[in-house]
This record gives C-alpha cells, structure tokens and sequence, in this order.
C-alpha cells in the first residue's frame, strides 16, 4: 500500500512543478520533500519526475499518477469526512417512532428542529401503538420512540418523560354538555362513549376505565378504537364522546368540542421518549436533547 502522505506531498509538487513552492505550501523544507518523493518512486519502483529540467516535468509514469491519485485522495478526504460528521451526529440514518398523540404540535416540532441542526442525517419515521414501538426498539429496528409509558418491564430500555397532560372530554359540539365548561364524570353515565382498544391502547384504556370506576359508571360503548386520531374523527361524526388527553385539542376534525373535567386531580397522560440503554449514537443523543428542549417549550406554549 501506498502511503497517502507520500501521494498528497507528490500531488503538491506536480502542481507546483518546483521543490522549493512545493515545500513551502506544504510547510516543510525542501530536503524532506526531495527524500519523501524518491521514497515514493522506490515503492512505485519507477521514477515520477524528469529533474534536471526547469520547470521538473512530469514522466508518463508521473502523468498517470497524478490522475489517480487526485482521485484517491479525494475519496479519502470525504471518508474522514464523513467519519468526522458521524462522531458528531451530523450523518447516517435515525430510526425514529411515534405515537398519534405526539403528532398534532410535539413531533412536527421535534421534526423541524432537528431537520434544522442536523440536516445530513436520514430519518426513517414509522407511526406505532407503544406495544410495537418497544419491540422495534429492542430489535434494533429503530433508534427511539415517542411513546406512552409501559406498564410492563421495559428491557433494555431508557426513557425520559416529555410531556403531561390533562384528560378532556371530546364532545359533539351539539351536545348539552359542549355548552358545560367543567363536565363532571358522572354526567358520562349512560351517554354513548367512545373508547380506546384494551389490548392495542391499554395506557388510555386504563386511564379511561380508571376515571368511569371512580365514578362509578359502567360505560355505553358505541365504539373501540386504537388511534387517537380515529377516536376524535369518531366523536366528529356524532356517534359518542370520548375521554381523550388534551393534545387532541389541535387535532381539525369538525363538530368536535373539548371540555376539562370538574375534578380535583384529573388525570394526566404522559408522553416520554425511549431508547435502548448505553447507545451512544450522536444522531441519537443529538434528537434526545432537541426532543427535551422542544417538550419544554410546548408545555410553555400549552400553559399561556
């Protein structure tokens, strides 16, 4: 193998067709130069210079040489390169997965401001109930999740909460209880409900069967549901009324109104960020502080 230095310093003097330029752009004196170029035409075993001549002209040898290795260099170079911005997480590909509630404000937000600093890495987005985005998280298929807390062991996994945020009732907007600020729970009895999916939603479904027992009612269940957004398009169409967390809110579906809770303490839904423990990808730890940051200023935004 050929030594790159040994091709950058003749790539310097065959622009420069003279010793003593040669080594002053390269910030060396003229002797080393000399010796490390007639180092390089012992390796190539063929001489690379015609001396003797002024200005040096090239050999054939030389000719074909300082194609090459241009070329070579070059693709060096943007091997480092990109090596360097790796190191840093300024490129490669980031798997990132996410929940419907994190999509009316936080993930755009997240989205955009990441795009913004790092706009050489990949992203790969995948939508995914909480269940699927830990499976794809162990797995290795993606790098983090936007998710609902687990209510099992999560593995190997870190998390980070981002958000919380109050239950609302989503409500026809012709319904009495649309024109009622602060809806007691109990008001729910007997009125058509729509509700999250056991298996597919179970943190909302617990939240959801949590606050009905509470109050003692036995819900009227006109519909189940996995998808916050297909709950909320469900109210819209008139069919019932949902608990839903306040996110929901910037979701435009129309005909629907939000009303908080007449409750002491309502419960809260939480939104947090996971990823496998002890990887130190920099794309990685780069979206986890932008996605802190970014949570920051929505619960901001969400309080004025």
């Amino acid at each position: 193998m050929v030594d790159l230095r040994l091709l950058r310093y003749f790539v310097v003097l065959a622009e420069e067709l003279n010793f003593l330029r040669a080594a002053n752009r390269l910030h060396m004196t003229q002797p080393p130069l000399s010796k490390q170029i007639m180092q390089l035409e012992a390796d190539l075993e063929t001489p690379l210079f015609i001396r003797g001549k002024r200005p040096l002209q090239l050999t054939h040898a030389g000719i074909e040489l300082l194609t090459g290795a241009r070329r070579l260099l070059a693709q060096a170079d943007a091997v480092v390169d990109q090596a360097k911005l790796a190191g840093r997480g300024e490129s490669g590909r980031l798997g990132i997965s996410f929940v419907t509630g994190s999509l009316p404000q936080l993930l755009p937000r997240c989205i955009g401001a990441y795009r913004s600093l790092h706009p050489r890495v990949r992203l790969n987005l995948r939508e995914g109930v909480t269940a699927t985005q830990r499976e794809a998280l162990l797995a290795g298929e993606m790098d983090v999740g936007l998710m609902r807390p687990l209510a099992n062991d999560p593995g190997d996994l870190s998390t980070r909460k981002l958000i919380s945020e109050p239950m609302m009732l989503a409500v026809p907007e012709h319904h009495p209880l649309a024109l009622i600020e602060h809806v007691q729970v109990k008001a729910l009895a007997s009125e058509p409900l729509i509700l999250f999916d056991r298996k597919d939603s179970s943190y909302f479904y617990r939240i959801v069967s949590q606050m009905l027992d509470n109050a003692g009612i036995t819900p009227a269940v006109a519909q189940e549901a996995t998808q916050l957004y297909t709950v909320v398009a469900l109210v819209s169409s008139g069919i019932g009324m949902a608990v839903v967390p306040a996110s929901a809110r910037h979701m435009r579906y129309p005909g629907v109104e939000f009303r908080q809770f007449d409750l002491k303490r309502t419960p809260l839904a939480v939104l947090e960020l996971a990823w496998r423990e002890n990887d130190a990808n920099p794309a990685l730890l780069n979206f986890i502080d932008i996605a802190v940051a970014e949570a920051a200023r929505y619960a901001d935004s969400a309080v004025s």
